[in-house]
């Protein structure tokens, strides 16, 4: 990779002093060469105001603006998309950076061990390790999530980002199982003492209300589309390597999306040959060994 740029970016949706946050650390931090980019679904508190100055101010490279929510999965692949690099990193707006020489850190860790699918920050509640970096842990995930880095060679061999889960749903651990069963590995590095990120969540003024409708779409998801698609990824029915539901027509920022036909035509045959037959997969002797045998059986 050497000193090629990375392609951080953010997905927006109101939460302007969260963006804010975000954005400036990222700037004052990184410690390698980038380009924000950011994608914002909609947003009606000040936000897309923010983000044009920043845009004019030289800040951020790219700004999209949606005229309609398309959720965390679309608009992510819109900004992979706007601005192809050696790697993406995936940055919620309320992920603020603490430490000095975080991307330069990431990228090395990326570089250094090539079977890393997704890398962030942060200790797992398993800790089981992968390695020891100096004095910080590289910890096993069963995936990462609101701040991630993906190489381009993963990327081409997992797809995209699954556009499958609505406005919010299971996108990072459908992700994290392909590239699991791709064999690859999804891994945080691990400092107790010394965080790299906090989340700022908690200066929106509508948390708790966000908080129940993230629930209410997770809970969604997981009664039947992340259930569907595990089972499929699992049993080999399915192809890890997941292409865009939607397709985008960009000019200049504004963005529109159209349904990918050919995506809806396949993902309508699956479920028309499995769905008749899921509770057997998932209670196939196939499934329980899979599950044992790759420790696949959680979702987080």
């Amino acid at each position: 990779m050497g000193e090629s740029f990375v392609n951080i970016t953010i997905v927006t949706f109101n939460r302007v002093e969260c963006t804010r946050l975000c954005i400036d650390s990222v700037v004052r931090l990184a410690g390698h060469p980038h380009r924000i980019v950011v994608v914002d679904n909609a947003s009606t508190d000040g936000t897309r105001e923010y983000l044009r100055e920043q845009l004019a101010q030289g800040r951020i490279h790219r700004l999209a603006l949606l005229d309609e929510n398309m959720g965390v999965a679309p608009a992510f692949n819109l900004g992979r998309e706007l601005c192809p690099a050696a790697c993406t990193m995936k940055v919620d707006n309320d992920v603020e950076f603490l430490r000095p020489g975080w991307l330069a850190e990431l990228v090395r860790l990326a570089e250094t061990h090539r079977d890393i699918a997704m890398l962030g920050f942060g200790c797992s509640a398993r800790g089981v390790r992968y390695a020891q970096e100096g004095a910080l842990v590289l910890h096993h995930q069963g995936h990462v999530g609101g701040c991630v880095l993906l190489r381009q060679d993963v990327l081409d061999a997992i797809g995209w980002w699954n556009e499958d889960y609505g406005l919010y749903g299971e996108e990072d651990s459908d992700f994290g199982l392909r590239a699991r069963l791709g064999g690859y590995v999804n891994l945080t590095l691990c400092d107790a003492q010394r965080p790299h990120i906090r989340n700022t969540e908690h200066l929106d003024g509508n948390f708790a209300q966000y908080t129940g409708w993230k629930d209410t779409q997770r809970t969604e998801n997981l009664a039947f589309r992340f259930i569907f698609n595990d089972t499929l990824f699992k049993c080999g029915l399915r192809p890890l390597h997941v292409g865009r539901k939607f397709l985008s027509e960009v000019d200049v920022e504004r963005v529109r999306f159209r349904p990918n036909k050919d995506y809806l035509r396949a993902q309508a045959l699956l479920e028309q040959k499995y769905l008749p037959h899921l509770d057997a997969l998932r209670n196939s002797e196939e499934l329980r060994k899979i599950n044992e045998d790759f420790g696949l059986n959680f979702w987080y």
